[in-house]
């Protein structure tokens, strides 16, 4: 009887390895898939008292600057109005084209999330206007919406992981079942029948669409060997 870790597919004491495919982003999630819909904007002439009253009603750290047929050609943050607010010398009415970051950065309702958490992450941003292909915006996206996305994300994967262990005929004893995912990586911990029957686990789990990983801790009863991996 097993009673250690052991690495299916090579059978060194190494406990992970690489999904097939996982040099693509983790998740199946698009943008626009968890953006907000439709995205609230001004005009590049809209005065400075409407943007503030937009941007605290929309209760978004940011306001999306659009020409007439909707192509994003700046953005507004909260910080912009409050140092324009803050300037004791200024003279004239603003508008939102004296006030908004140009170009602002965008993000296409195409774009994977992970993408997407990437481009927050780098430019140290907290809110992003959704484009489509032509640059009209369709949306706003958030640091919220991406962690709910991302925190989904996990929980298919998983359910999907556990729903393989479970299945009639996988030889995995369902009172020994573990299975947790985390950023698309999933652990798996349990015991099976025979060998062979993690192995064949393991490789069904590493084929979940959107996998990054996966560490596998199973133990077995048999070691009836391990089947070519084909």
């Amino acid at each position: 009887m097993s009673t250690v870790k052991h690495s299916i597919l090579d059978g060194t004491s190494a406990d992970t390895f690489p999904a097939p495919g996982s040099a693509r982003p983790p998740g199946r999630t698009r943008v626009g898939d968890c953006m907000s819909r439709p995205g609230v904007a001004v005009t590049p002439g809209t005065d400075f008292a409407t943007v503030a009253a937009v941007l605290s009603a929309s209760r978004r750290g940011i306001v999306p600057v659009v020409t007439a047929d909707g192509t994003v050609t700046g953005v507004v943050a909260v910080s912009d109005l409050l140092a324009a607010y803050a300037e004791e010398d200024r003279e004239g009415e603003l508008l939102a084209r004296d006030l908004m970051a140009s170009p602002g950065v965008t993000v296409t309702d195409d774009t994977g999330i992970v993408e997407a958490v990437a481009l927050l992450a780098g430019r140290s941003l907290h809110h992003l206007p959704v484009v489509d292909g032509d640059g009209r915006l369709v949306g706003l996206l958030s640091s919220h919406d991406l962690l709910d996305a991302l925190r989904r994300v996990d929980e298919e994967i998983r359910a999907e992981a556990l729903e393989l262990a479970l299945t009639p005929g996988s030889g995995v004893a369902p009172s020994s079942l573990h299975v947790r995912c985390e950023r698309g990586r999933v652990a798996v911990t349990g015991r099976t029948r025979t060998r062979s029957d993690a192995a064949a686990l393991c490789l069904q789990i590493a084929r979940i669409e959107g996998l990054a990983g996966l560490a596998d801790h199973l133990a077995w009863d048999l070691d009836d060997g391990v089947p070519p991996v084909g």
